[in-house]
């Protein structure tokens, strides 16, 4: 016998919502549309556009092309960059855990999941 279900079932009616659908856009050959969309919209008013411009672009109401960025930088040489000699510590340390592996944990406490096995010369690997 299946289990008691303490709740009635109720039966859901579906709600008829009387809306008219949408005009459909027809489109000509040789029409142009986009012009024509976009001519008395929002999009197209340059005083509207300006005046964002002037708010969120410090007040400056002139549009200028934008340029390329990478002429101006100044930071890559052709010269090769110097090789640091100073040994760099390792920004993680080895964790023996109890389950006979070993962990990486980062500097920033986090552990790497993958474990490692340490070899008889001191060096850790992937266990596979």
């Amino acid at each position: 016998m299946p289990p008691f279900w303490p709740f009635k079932r109720t039966n859901k009616k579906e709600e008829v919502i009387d809306e008219t659908p949408p005009a459909p856009i027809v489109y000509r050959k040789g029409q142009d549309v986009h012009t024509e969309k976009h001519s008395s919209s929002e999009e197209r008013n340059e005083s509207a556009y300006k005046d964002a411009l002037a708010l969120f672009g410090g007040g400056d109401t002139t549009v200028v092309a934008s340029s390329n960025v990478a002429d101006d930088y100044d930071g890559v040489s052709n010269e090769p960059a110097p090789e640091s000699t100073s040994v760099t510590e390792p920004a993680f340390e080895w964790v023996h855990h109890s389950d006979g592996y070993h962990y990486k944990k980062l500097s920033d406490g986090a552990f790497e999941p993958t474990a490692y096995v340490k070899n008889a010369d001191g060096s850790y690997s992937a266990y596979v």
